[in-house]
């Protein structure tokens, strides 16, 4: 995110910050809600075109603009095409696991995501991780591995798609922390969604089935809870600092449990309690640490 994405807005800010972040947090889980069911019946190309068209008319909202030459200007096209297929990949990789985990357990595994950038973020922008943020990485990545079970009878293949998904994402984040002083909200939203919407509107006709009207539907709404999860994300993070809103994160797998059992009728075992409670902690530890190193610096 840009520079000004980190620092907080006017006083009183901050709350409305939080509001529109467990908005967001809940947009989320709403597209991942529709997508699981969607996917029953149409391609996953078909879904992730639509949650990416989201994404796209959300960069239009925000850079107040239709000129797309305008969104698309940049000083660093290499990291931005690098960029666009991080995020393609791992949206690719989260729709093919997602038929094959309940709702809370792959929203548990992508709360690993705080902890691989830290782990990435050592090895490709050189910030200094003590022993301790690696040892709570290592811990979130068993706690992943309970909810998974890769191996164990009953366990799916399909289940590690999800562990891609937050290796690409982290790459992505990272990368956008490497633009982000020069490069605004807008920018970085256009050019991660125009290459995946431009390539599979292209190669539609390989892939496309017609939709019935609840399906049209459906898609609407994973195009339009997206674009507001990404649009509400951006807005929380220009008025509070990350650093506060961090920690509302993982209200997600709150929201999740419960939407899987009401719709799904989908209950963790006790396995994945407790291997998203061991993510939970460590994922806390490591912004608890964060946080001192931030005030002893």
């Amino acid at each position: 995110m840009s520079d000004q994405a980190s620092k907080a807005g006017p006083q009183g800010a901050p709350l409305a910050g939080i509001g529109l972040y467990l908005v967001a947090l809940t947009g989320v889980v709403g597209t991942n809600t529709v997508g699981k069911i969607t996917i029953i019946d149409m391609p996953v190309w078909q879904v992730v075109l639509a949650q990416m068209s989201g994404l796209m008319i959300a960069a239009f909202v925000f850079g107040r603009t239709l000129r797309l030459d305008h969104l698309l200007k940049t000083k660093h096209p290499g990291i931005q095409i690098a960029r666009t297929l991080c995020q393609f990949g791992a949206i690719v990789c989260f729709y093919h696991g997602l038929p094959h985990l309940r709702l809370a357990d792959i929203t548990g595994i992508m709360l690993l995501l705080p902890l691989a950038i830290t782990a990435l973020a050592a090895l490709m922008l050189d910030e200094k991780v003590g022993w301790r943020r690696w040892a709570a990485c290592v811990t979130g990545l068993i706690g992943a591995l309970l909810i998974a079970r890769p191996g164990m009878t009953g366990a799916h293949p399909g289940a590690l798609w999800p562990f891609a998904t937050v290796v690409l994402f982290a790459m992505y984040t990272v990368l956008t922390r490497k633009i982000s002083s020069d490069e605004g909200a807008p920018n970085q939203i256009a050019w991660a969604a125009l290459a995946t919407v431009a390539v599979l509107g292209a190669a539609s006709p390989a892939y496309w089935v017609a939709p019935s009207g609840a399906t049209w539907v459906a898609l609407g709404a994973i195009a339009l809870m997206s674009g507001i999860a990404n649009s509400a994300r951006i807005k929380a993070l220009a008025m509070a600092p990350a650093s506060l809103l961090a920690p509302f994160g993982y209200t997600q797998i709150v929201t999740a449990t419960l939407v899987g059992l009401i719709v799904f009728d989908d209950l963790p075992d006790a396995y994945s309690f407790a291997g998203i409670a061991i993510i939970v902690l460590s994922g806390l530890y490591v912004w608890h640490r964060e946080r001192v190193r931030g005030t002893t610096s």
